[in-house]
């Protein structure tokens, strides 16, 4: 039997091979978990995919209730970093421990967060010495009391085997500044609670933002159109197998909507220009502490991050001039930081520890 041939001038046009879209591919290949570009992509708890468009919406203003996060967190990061051992269990202490300085008025409080529920089921809530309560309650669930006297308050959560939660709640009179009294505990009370053990509550389950790769490729880095893959040292999620999760963001160069931006962008340069201005023998005293700081403050064996000199004078530089009350815009070398002519009066300036540096090398003039 004779084998049939075409050449191929006898095959009719072929079709174009369509080109590959990143977006496309991404979405195809890729499990998606929040926002990615300009539309945000979800998951059902039957595992369905559904997506919407990203509507940017404001950022709301402080609350009392917020508020008492930002000085939690402020006095956190005083006391260490999320590099440093020990870390979690002073953010558990502090977040616990420290009562909830209010305002008379009411209050809604989520029940994952405010009595560390991680489950749904019949708890006991107790308000001060009052009667107990029975209360079916899951996590998203919400508290709300009123408070129209100034004094402090207790609100106890009990399960079948005793008690499970206890919240100290306080009501100031509005003359006070929460930031003022919260940093007043602190000194007051600080120690103490650095004392008290773990409270061991459950983390809460979070929705990673990130984008997981499928099995069959190892990495993706870098930028597409307005979108920049990462990963980070805390990167990796269990899926059976060791997967990376490229977390990601978008338009990192665009900060319409973020003031602090704004700021440091302004003042970065002046940061950079005083850096390039500073003496051969400073500079010399500067490349000994940053070794020091840099073996003291990160861990063995930890991806490393891009952490130099020039970056860890951009940290104390920004310490420094909001401990001094000092307005980097005016920053310069002529117009250093008001009383700040040595290394030791800088590093005193932000906090940071000398980490064994001479009397002479603190000494030492910067420009």
């Amino acid at each position: 039997m004779k084998n049939y041939s075409k050449t191929r001038k006898e095959y009719a046009a072929a079709k174009p091979r369509k080109e590959a879209n990143p977006q496309e591919f991404i979405e195809n290949y890729f499990d998606i978990h929040g926002r990615l570009g300009d539309t945000v992509y979800r998951h059902k708890r039957n595992g369905e995919l559904y997506k919407y468009p990203y509507k940017y919406v404001p950022k709301y203003q402080p609350t009392v209730l917020s508020i008492r996060s930002e000085c939690v967190m402020r006095e956190i990061n005083t006391l260490t970093n999320k590099h440093r051992p020990g870390f979690k269990e002073i953010l558990h202490k502090l977040y616990y421990y420290t009562p909830y300085f209010i305002y008379p008025g009411s209050y809604s409080f989520t029940c994952d967060r405010f009595l560390k529920l991680r489950r749904k089921g019949e708890y006991m809530l107790q308000v001060d010495d009052g009667l107990k309560e029975k209360r079916k309650l899951a996590p998203r669930s919400k508290l709300e009391y009123p408070f129209a006297e100034e004094g402090e308050h207790i609100i106890r959560c009990y399960t079948e085997d005793g008690l499970y939660c206890e919240r100290k709640l306080t009501v100031i009179s509005e003359e006070h500044l929460l930031e003022d009294v919260y940093a007043a505990w602190y000194e007051e009370h600080l120690v103490e609670i650095l004392e008290l053990p773990d409270p061991g509550f459950a983390p809460i389950e979070k929705y990673i933002r990130c984008v997981i790769p499928p099995s069959w490729l190892y990495s993706v880095t870098g930028k597409l159109e307005d979108i920049v893959f990462y990963s980070t040292p805390d990167s990796h999620l269990n899926y059976g197998k060791m997967q990376k999760n490229f977390m990601y963001t978008r338009k990192m160069g665009s900060y319409e909507h973020n003031e602090q931006s704004h700021y440091f962008l302004q003042v970065q340069p002046r940061v950079n220009q005083c850096w390039k201005g500073i003496k051969s023998d400073c500079r010399h005293v500067w490349e000994k502490f940053y070794k020091r700081w840099f073996e003291r403050n990160y861990l063995k064996g930890m991806q490393p991050r891009a952490v130099g000199p020039h970056n860890l004078w951009s940290q104390v530089v920004f310490r420094a001039g909001k401990s001094l009350g000092f307005d980097l815009k005016t920053l310069s070398v002529e117009h250093f930081l008001s009383g700040v002519e040595t290394i030791g009066e800088l590093i005193s300036a932000s906090g940071e520890r000398h980490y064994g540096l001479t009397r002479e090398e603190l000494g030492t003039k910067i420009y």
